[in-house]
């Protein structure tokens, strides 16, 4: 069975899409995937009657240094992904504060260390490239991704709406949610082309 997993990995609001066959030929759709995301005790209960069977909310980790935090969502990821091909987000250079910055590389640096140490291979792509990739435009906002996420999907279930009912406007996990899944069209494109 081939595995694809597409990776957008972050701090706050990690989320992987898992799109697995019998057929390497098959299809890619949001259907033939499975997507995993993490979120507060508080937000998930508001969000655990969703109803998209192959949307899986787990609750984010308690932790009491960055060290724990970074090994925690780590050890999260790596139980999704083990067994798959991997393509990850790469970092996003517009990010601001020292601090902060050295806590999401640390927090990359982890996973890619774990991934190295069970001899896993992975791709990391640029986010303008998954941008461009999904919409056309390298410099994409959110909203931009959401229209061409819902766009491509047959029946497409409203992710705002069921994760988010009572916001106007698109945040997390939704946004991370579609860019995992491009990511992982991105990666399935590779192998069927």
């Amino acid at each position: 069975m081939r595995k694809i997993a597409g990776v957008d990995y972050s701090l706050t609001s990690p989320a992987i899409c898992v799109w697995k066959t019998d057929d390497d030929t098959g299809p890619f759709g949001f259907d033939c995937c499975d997507l995993y995301y993490l979120e507060s005790a508080k937000r998930q209960s508001g969000t655990a009657e969703h109803g998209i069977l192959n949307l899986h909310s787990d609750p984010y980790p308690e932790w009491h240094s960055e060290e724990e935090r970074h090994d925690l969502l780590s050890d999260w990821a790596i139980g999704i992904i083990s067994g798959c091909d991997i393509f990850i987000e790469g970092y996003a250079y517009a990010t601001v504060g020292k601090s902060h910055v050295r806590s999401v590389a640390e927090n990359m640096g982890l996973l890619k260390h774990k991934l190295y140490k069970q001899h896993q291979s992975f791709t990391s792509i640029p986010p303008t490239v998954i941008k461009k990739y999904a919409t056309g435009k390298g410099n994409a906002n959110k909203d931009l991704m959401y229209e061409s996420f819902t766009a491509e999907l047959l029946t497409p279930p409203d992710l705002q709406k069921s994760l988010q009912p009572k916001s106007k406007k698109l945040s997390n996990p939704v946004t991370d949610l579609v860019d995992a899944y491009f990511i992982a069209k991105w990666g399935w494109e590779g192998f069927v082309a």
